[in-house]
């Protein structure tokens, strides 16, 4: 079976002395995205999953940012278009021109014009649900509100989003019954992929397209750790 990473991001730093944990220096960044292209990678969007009843591309990988940082406007997107790579993007819509209030509330998100401006052959945008709540907390009322007031705000400032759903921190339901509610509800919503970490590798074709994982890239990360990483999984050492 082919393999699929799916790897994850978050913000990006110009500093290096600052690349550490969610931040990576952009420095790191182009040394990572050399490496894919040096590999034969062919970076995909999910919305190309199905690969139009033909085989997919030898290497695919899937690249993803999530809670669209400006920074990530400013340093990873002119990236992507210069190793001629896509990715998805995920947006906390609550959020969306002000900062991550749920984390420190230092880092500014993207405006809705900022989110419009990047090229649609670049990037995907997806959902990371409205106010960037785990899903694992959340009543099944209230999943049904987060969709509500994605779709609200969606609606209201025309903007294209897939139906991929990258959940906050990782974490859904896991105990059976509950499980089996949360992705019957995003099945009733359309979403065609959920996201969470797992830090293994997809296999193709896909088992499931609610539990598919994604390996957490960190800042501290040496270059032989994710290539590790990019082809096993888990990181051992």
């Amino acid at each position: 079976m082919a393999k699929l990473p799916i790897l994850m991001y978050h913000n990006v730093c110009a500093d290096n002395a600052e690349s550490r944990g969610l931040t990576i220096s952009i420095e790191k960044l182009e040394e990572q995205f050399q490496y894919l292209v040096s590999k034969g990678f062919t970076s995909i969007f999910f919305s190309e999953m199905e690969f139009n009843n033909s085989p997919p591309p030898k290497k695919p990988i899937i690249i993803t940012f999530d809670d669209v940082y400006v920074n990530q406007l400013k340093y990873a997107y002119p990236l992507l278009q210069k190793y001629n790579l896509k990715a998805s993007f995920f947006v906390p819509f609550a959020y969306v021109g002000g900062y991550d209030d749920w984390n420190d509330g230092i880092e500014k998100i993207m405006t809705v014009e900022q989110l419009k401006s990047m090229d649609s052959s670049v990037i995907e945008l997806g959902l990371h649900s409205f106010k960037h709540h785990p899903y694992d907390g959340l009543t099944s009322k209230a999943v049904e509100l987060d969709f509500q007031e994605c779709q609200d705000f969606i609606q209201n400032h025309n903007l294209d989003i897939k139906n991929i759903l990258a959940y906050p921190y990782g974490k859904f339901p896991r105990e059976t019954s509950e499980k089996a509610r949360f992705f019957n509800q995003l099945m009733a919503h359309k979403i065609a992929f959920g996201l969470r970490i797992g830090n293994r590798i997809n296999r193709l074709p896909l088992k499931t397209k609610y539990e598919l994982n994604r390996l957490d890239i960190k800042g501290d990360m040496s270059l032989s750790a994710f290539r590790f990483k990019v082809k096993f999984g888990k990181v051992l050492f």
